[in-house]
């Protein structure tokens, strides 16, 4: 393959992933400075490349936070976690050093990160122990081959030294979440942390949330708010967050299958079945974990029959309202817009979106503020936006914005 096919293929940012080119262990010398303490393969890294780059793979103590880094410099895109000890048998009373994997300037390395902090950690063990690391043991060039063969063959590795032991796994990388907007809807689907009080019998088996979990302090004020029905405009407001930073921390909600994404649920929503809804006349689980789910609580079984029928019933020109009155009666005991949220996390219906287009000949004006008006908003109708997105964007009530488009002959209304 020719050099230029291949800078066509590889680049920073391509996703594509590649190798473990080197494993380097790095320290602060009280005298001479950040050194390469040990590496494999060795001449990897050059002594000039490594002076270029040395006061990031080794920074100054007050910037080492425990958080791994990558640096993309030079050729090389070297991931590593900064280690310090403080302690009165260090010269200087601190202890600074790195162990670093070294991969291609295109690759994706985020796979790697949480093994190079498991690694870091390790060491730390050691150091403390035995002072494995500091007293240069002779044992760090065996390791640091091993990690490199069996990383890159078997994407595992397990070390032992002494009682301790530890097994890394290099986890596949996952897909680039889908962008976040105003009117998406965060549900829960992962219990991350036991709830605090404990679980009552008829929460046991739901998704959770736990604030006092180990988040970021943003994430952390936004999950009290992340309920299944409030859109990111309303958690934003509700916990005094900016929108931005709501939507960042959501996306990494998603990276993680914390959370899924689904529209606002309104009862003038129209639904209808998918052809995965067989499925769920299939597979028991899905049906009991549909049931759990759905029942309004503990003590109040869900009909398996009703559940099926009523999604049956879900179908275009019939808002969730009419369907709602049609089995209030028939099916009390059915929490309608938990068995909605459900499906859909499942895939079972979607949502039947009505997206306003305007078909005038007059050049749309400029959109207005909060309430704009009717010629303000018709530059939203492009056909392209949601009504969820529009109301989201130009702070208008469904009822309102419905209204103008009722009115004005020259809107269509797509569904889809």
């Amino acid at each position: 393959m020719s050099s230029k096919s291949i800078e066509t293929r590889y680049y920073e940012g391509c996703g594509r992933i590649g190798p473990i080119r080197c494993i380097f262990l790095s320290e602060f010398h009280p005298v001479a400075g950040p050194k390469i303490v040990c590496q494999f393969p060795e001449d990897n890294v050059s002594k000039d490349v490594f002076h270029s780059i040395s006061a990031y793979i080794i920074p100054k103590p007050q910037f080492i936070l425990k958080c791994t880094m990558t640096i993309n410099s030079l050729g090389h895109k070297i991931i590593g976690y900064p280690i310090r000890i403080e302690n009165t048998r260090y010269e200087r009373n601190m202890y600074i050093f790195n162990l670093c994997f070294v991969c291609d300037s295109w690759s994706k390395t985020v796979q790697y990160e949480p093994v190079v902090k498991k690694l870091g950690e390790y060491l730390v063990l050691m150091e403390e122990e035995t002072g494995f690391v500091s007293k240069g043991s002779s044992r760090l060039p065996t390791l640091l081959a091993h990690l490199f063969h069996d990383l890159n063959t078997y994407h595992r590795a397990t070390l032992a030294e002494g009682d301790t032991a530890v097994r890394l796994l290099v986890g596949q990388p996952r897909a680039s979440p889908p962008p976040v907007h105003d009117h998406d809807v965060p549900v829960p689907v992962l219990r991350v942390a036991p709830p605090s009080p404990p679980p009552t019998p008829t929460s046991s088996d739901e998704p959770h949330l736990d604030p006092d979990a180990d988040w970021d302090l943003t994430t952390a004020q936004l999950l009290p708010h992340i309920d299944g029905y409030n859109h990111v405009s309303k958690i934003a407001a509700d916990a005094d967050v900016e929108k931005t930073l709501v939507k960042s921390c959501i996306r990494n909600l998603l990276y993680y299958d914390v959370v899924r994404l689904v529209p606002v649920l309104k009862f003038s929503n129209t639904y209808r079945a998918t052809p995965a809804l067989s499925r769920f006349f299939r597979d028991p689980e899905l049906q009991a974990a549909c049931l759990a789910y759905a029942a309004p609580s503990a003590r109040r079984q869900t009909a398996l029959r009703d559940v099926g029928r009523m999604l049956c019933s879900l179908q275009q020109g019939s808002p969730l309202r009419g369907v709602c009155e049609r089995w209030a009666v028939v099916a009390p005991d059915v929490d309608v817009r938990r068995l909605v949220v459900f499906a859909q996390l499942h895939g079972l219906i979607r949502c039947i979106k009505r997206y306003p287009l305007w078909r005038g000949s007059e050049g749309p004006g400029a959109p207005g503020g909060p309430g704009g008006s009717p010629t303000d908003l018709r530059r939203l109708f492009t056909g392209a936006l949601c009504e969820d997105e529009i109301c989201c964007r130009a702070r208008l009530d469904l009822v309102s914005l419905r209204r103008i488009v009722d009115e004005d002959p020259d809107v269509a209304v797509v569904w889809r």
